[in-house]
C-alpha cells in the first residue's frame, strides 16, 4: 500500500503593496512628505530637499534586498551588532560555581533557563511528575516519556489512525485556554554501553550460576560485547507548557505556581490517554530527577557515562536543578562550547518544499556516526478555534489584496498561495479545524572539534531527505537555540526582542 500524504503546511504571508512591505511603503511616504514640506515651507532647493526621498529609497533597498535564508539585511545587521555587543560586555561567556558571580554559587542552567525552578507533584494515583516553573515568564511545564513502536510492520490503516490521533491531540490542546505549547523532543545518542551489561548482570544475580552451562555464559558474553559496540539510542519526550499569566480573552486571572500546578493536574490523566492513542506507546510521566539528569548530560556530555552508572547502580546521581548547568560555556557566533562538548543548532526557516509522509523525518531522527548527541525538537503552538478563525480571515483578506492590486498582475506563487489560504478557511469554517504554528530546532553535539566540519552538510542532507526542510544555522544565538532545543518548555515568542507586529511590517 502506498504512503499517505499529510498536512496543509503553509508559511504565513502578509499583504504587500506593489511588492513592498508595510515598513518600506511607510519609508517611501515619509520621504515624499519630507521632501514636499522642505520645499514648500522651508524653501529648500529641490536638489537638497530630494535628499530625504533618496534616503527613504536607500532604506527601502536595504529592507527589500539581500534576503538570505529568510532573514533580511536589517535582521542580519541587527543580529551581528547584538552579538558583538554581548561579546564586548563579556555576556557570551558563562561561568558558574563558587568562584563565579552567581549569587548562590550554584551551577544553574544559563540564559533562558536561568529563571526556572524544578518542583515535583503527584497525580490522583500518587504518581510523581516533574513541574518546571519559570518565575519570570509565569509558565509551568510537565513532561511525558513515550516508547513508540515505530513504523516497522505497521499496516497503513494503523499508521493513518496514529497520525489522525496525533492531529486530534493537537486540536484538543487548542481548547485548553492555559496551554501555550507542546514540544516533542527526539534525542539520538551513542549508548554509554552500561545498560546492556547491567541488565545481563542483574538477571544472572537472580539465577543459580551452576545451573547455567559455561558455553551459554560465554556465548551471552560474546553477544553482549558485539551488540553493545557503538550502538545508538533514541529517546522521545513530550513537554506540555501552560501559562499562569492573565488572559482576559479567556477570562483567566494571573495564577501562582501552586494554582497552575493544581490546574494542570486535572488534565494529566486525559493527556496520557490521548498520547497513547496517538502512537506514543506506553506513555508515563517523567519525574524531576529524570529531567535533571538528562539536562545535566546535555550540558555536560563528558559526564554521560558517570551519570548512567550512577542511575543503574540504584543510588542515583543526587543532582539538583541548581546543578544542571555547565561550569564554563562560551557562545561563539557559529558554535556553543559547553562541558567538554561543542554544539551547533539549526532552525527550519520556511515551509517544506514537499509534502509530509509518515516517514519524512526518519533520516533526521535516526542516530548517526558523527553526533555524540542529536536532538530534534518540534515546537507546536495550537491556536484556539476563535484565533484560528480570525487568522484565516485575515489571511484571505491579505491574499485578495495582493492578487487584485490595480495595474499589477498577480504572480503564480501569489495565486497558488491564495488558493491554499481559501482551502484552509474552508477547513476551519466547515470542519472546525484549528491552526497550529510549529517550528523545528535541531541540535548536534560533538566532542571532537574536527567533526564540526561534517555537521552542517549532514544536517542539511538529513533535513532534505523525504520532506525537503530548509535549515539555517543559529548564527550568534547558539546558546539560546541550544536551550530551546532541550524541549524544557521555553516558548521562543515570549523571549523575542522584536514584536510580531514589527516583524510583520518588515
Amino acid at each position: 500500500m502506498t504512503e499517505q500524504l499529510y498536512g496543509n503546511v503553509q508559511e504565513p504571508r502578509y499583504a504587500r503593496t506593489m511588492g513592498l512591505s508595510m515598513a518600506s511603503v511607510a519609508l517611501v511616504i515619509a520621504g515624499g512628505v519630507s521632501t514636499f514640506f522642505l520645499m514648500q515651507f522651508f524653501a529648500v532647493p529641490i536638489h537638497f530637499a530630494a535628499i530625504a526621498l533618496l534616503v527613504a529609497i536607500v532604506g527601502v533597498w536595504f529592507l527589500e534586498t539581500g534576503r538570505k535564508q529568510g532573514r533580511t539585511r536589517l535582521e542580519r545587521a541587527v543580529g551581528a551588532h547584538m552579538f558583538r555587543k554581548s561579546k564586548k560586555k563579556g555576556a557570551s561567556t558563562y561561568l558558574s560555581g563558587p568562584t563565579s558571580r552567581m549569587p548562590d554559587g550554584s551551577h544553574r542552567a544559563p540564559g533562558l533557563l536561568a529563571s526556572t525552578e524544578m518542583f515535583e507533584g503527584t497525580d490522583h494515583l500518587g504518581r510523581p511528575f516533574a513541574f518546571l516553573w519559570d518565575r519570570v515568564k509565569k509558565t509551568g511545564t510537565v513532561f511525558f516519556t513515550a516508547s513508540a513502536s515505530g513504523l516497522d510492520l505497521q499496516d497503513q490503516e494503523v499508521i493513518d489512525f496514529l497520525v489522525s490521533g496525533w492531529g486530534g491531540y493537537l486540536h484538543q490542546s487548542g481548547t485548553l485556554a492555559a496551554l501555550e505549547q507542546v514540544a516533542v523532543t527526539v534525542t539520538s545518542m551513542r549508548d554509554t554501553g552500561e545498560r546492556l551489561p547491567a541488565a545481563v548482570q542483574e538477571h544472572r544475580s537472580r539465577v543459580d550460576a551452576s545451573a547455567v552451562p559455561t558455553f551459554a555464559r560465554e556465548a551471552v558474553d560474546e553477544i553482549v560485547a558485539d551488540v553493545n559496540a557503538g550502538i545508538g539510542r533514541i529517546d522521545a519526550r513530550i513537554a506540555v507548557t501552560f501559562s499562569g499569566a492573565p488572559n482576559p480573552d479567556e477570562g483567566l486571572d494571573a495564577r501562582s505556581r501552586e494554582d497552575l500546578m493544581g490546574e494542570v493536574m486535572v488534565h494529566l490523566p486525559a493527556m496520557i490517554e490521548q498520547l497513547e492513542l496517538s502512537g506514543g506507546g506506553v506513555v508515563s510521566y517523567l519525574a524531576a530527577q529524570e529531567i535533571i539528569d538528562t539536562t545535566y548530560v546535555a550540558y555536560n556530555p563528558e559526564a554521560a557515562v558517570a551519570v548512567e552508572q550512577a542511575r543503574l547502580s540504584g543510588v542515583g546521581t543526587g543532582l539538583t536543578w541548581e546543578e544542571v548547568g555547565p561550569v564554563h560555556a562560551v557562545n561563539e557566533v557559529d558554535r556553543y562550547e559547553h562541558g567538554g562538548g561543542i554544539s551547533l543548532s539549526f532552525q527550519v526557516w520556511r515551509a517544506p518544499a514537499g509534502v509530509f509522509r509518515e516517514s519524512s523525518l526518519m533520516a533526521l531522527l535516526k542516530a548517526d556516526d558523527v553526533s555524540e548527541q542529536k536532538r530534534v525538537t518540534i515546537l507546536y503552538r495550537p491556536l484556539s478555534a476563535e484565533q484560528s478563525q480570525k487568522r484565516v480571515q485575515t489571511a484571505v483578506a491579505d491574499a485578495d489584496y495582493e492578487t487584485n492590486q490595480k495595474g499589477r498582475k498577480a504572480t503564480g506563487a501569489q495565486l497558488a498561495s491564495a488558493a491554499r489560504v481559501k482551502q484552509t478557511e474552508a477547513e476551519v469554517s466547515a470542519r472546525g479545524a484549528t491552526l497550529i504554528r510549529f517550528s523545528f530546532i535541531i541540535t548536534v553535539t560533538v566532542m571532537d572539534p574536527a567533526a564540526l566540519r561534517r555537521v552542517p552538510a549532514m544536517v542539511r542532507n538529513a533535513a532534505q531527505t523525504g520532506v525537503q526542510l530548509s535549515v539555517r544555522p543559529s548564527t550568534g544565538n547558539e546558546d539560546a537555540a541550544f536551550a530551546i532545543g532541550l524541549g524544557l518548555g521555553i516558548v521562543p515568542a515570549k523571549w523575542a526582542s522584536v514584536s510580531p507586529q514589527l516583524r510583520q511590517a518588515l
